[in-house]
C-alpha cells in the first residue's frame, strides 16, 4: 500500500460519511439572536474537530442589532467565512510585525471569502437583511470572549 492510500485510510477512520440536503434543512438558534443557523453535519462526521454551518438573518430579525456584538475574539484554531448571499461588514484589528495593530474595515458580498486568524479581534458592524454565509471552524465548539475597548 502506498503512503497516500494509507493516509486516506487513516483519515477515513477519523471522519464518517455524511450528507446534508437543502430540502431537509433545519434552522436553529445559535450564538447571535438575530441569526439562525443550519448545521451541515460536519461536526458529527468529524467527531467535533470541524464545524460547518450556514448563518442567515432570522425572518423578522433586525440586522441593525449587529453592532451589539462588540469587539470579540473566538478561541479556536481556524475560522473561515464565505458569503453566499447579501453582505456583511466587519472591523478587524490586524496585528503587525512591529507589535502594533491597525484597524481595517471590510465589507464582504457574494463569493467573498475571509480566513480569520485565531483570536483576531473583530466586530460585525452591520449586514443586509438577506445575508447568508457559510462558516467553517475548528474545533467545532469554542468560546467567544468579549474585548473591552
Amino acid at each position: 500500500m502506498d503512503v497516500q492510500s494509507d493516509h486516506n485510510k487513516t483519515q477515513g477512520e477519523q471522519t464518517t460519511f455524511s450528507t446534508n440536503y437543502g430540502q431537509d434543512a433545519v434552522w436553529e438558534d445559535g450564538l447571535r439572536d438575530f441569526f439562525e443557523y443550519r448545521d451541515l453535519g460536519v461536526l458529527e462526521a468529524t467527531g467535533g474537530r470541524v464545524k460547518a454551518h450556514i448563518l442567515r438573518v432570522r425572518d423578522g430579525g433586525d440586522p441593525s442589532d449587529l453592532h451589539a456584538t462588540g469587539l470579540h475574539v473566538h478561541k479556536l484554531d481556524f475560522q473561515m467565512i464565505y458569503i453566499l448571499k447579501g453582505w456583511i461588514k466587519f472591523i478587524y484589528e490586524i496585528p503587525e510585525k512591529s507589535g502594533k495593530t491597525r484597524k481595517e474595515e471590510h465589507t464582504f458580498g457574494p463569493g467573498d471569502c475571509c480566513v480569520q486568524p485565531p483570536e483576531i479581534v473583530h466586530n460585525e458592524l452591520k449586514c443586509s437583511d438577506d445575508l447568508e454565509l457559510l462558516e467553517i471552524t475548528s474545533p467545532a465548539k469554542y468560546k467567544t470572549v468579549a474585548i473591552s475597548s
